[in-house]
């Protein structure tokens, strides 16, 4: 399994944006910030998702884990500080999380952890 078709899934939340968030119930769903970083989170998303099909194995995607857990980290502060964005920032870290811990278990092996005499 991999995670690059979920990835791209995310991105087309992303990009949908207000609507996501209005259904979520979300009260920053047209509020500019919230939608021009959903955007960016959406191209994010596409970039990674596409490497993670494309080439698996790469530097990148050895790395993607830490930037989703990262990422779902961020996240909480906000929603701790800011009632406003509270949800979006739930749904977020929520997301990142999911697809970190994912991105883990299913992940590449690299050079170096494939049993000998396999190919990638």
């Amino acid at each position: 399994m991999s995670t690059g078709a979920l990835r791209l899934a995310l991105a087309g939340g992303c990009a949908a944006g207000p609507q996501v968030l209005r259904t979520l119930g979300a009260p920053d769903a047209d509020d500019t910030v919230t939608r021009i970083a959903a955007r960016v989170l959406a191209v994010r998303y596409v970039v990674q998702g596409v490497l993670t099909l494309v080439a698996p194995a790469s530097p990148v995607n050895r790395v993607a884990p830490v930037v989703e857990l990262v990422h779902a980290a961020s996240m909480l502060p906000v929603a701790v500080v800011s009632a406003r964005h509270r949800r979006s920032a739930l749904c977020s870290a929520a997301a990142a999380g999911l697809v970190g811990v994912l991105d883990v278990r299913f992940r590449a092996p690299s050079p170096e952890r494939r049993p000998p005499g396999t190919r990638g």
